[in-house]
């Protein structure tokens, strides 16, 4: 691993990059909680990979496995409410989703 790389990741360096981490209020952490959540909307989400590419707007995309599963709609017709939670909660959006709220003072600390 590079040593630039591996001073960027030390206990030290993020410390002091916790402590320039820029303040946010509640309702800018709410705003960006419905744009995820809009983005993500099960009808027609705009994360869908679109095109002859099948590129996705989602900067998320790369590391998603929803768009390499069955579809989410149809899938959840067939399978119970815990195997749909599993499966969405392995989306990296899910996963931000669950860490913003109204609590958070800033972005990945609390």
């Amino acid at each position: 691993m590079d040593r630039r790389r591996t001073d960027a990741l030390s206990p030290r360096h993020l410390a002091r990059r916790a402590t320039v981490t820029a303040p946010v209020s509640a309702e800018e952490v709410l705003l960006l909680w419905r744009a995820v959540s809009r983005f993500r909307s099960p009808k027609n989400p705009a994360c869908a990979p679109r095109g002859r590419s099948a590129r996705s707007d989602c900067p998320l995309a790369g590391r998603c496995p929803r768009w390499q599963q069955a579809d989410d709609r149809t899938s959840s017709f067939d399978e119970d409410l815990d195997a749909t939670e599993r499966r969405r909660a392995s989306w990296p959006c899910s996963r931000l989703l669950d860490l913003l709220d109204p609590d958070v003072a800033h972005f990945g600390y609390r």
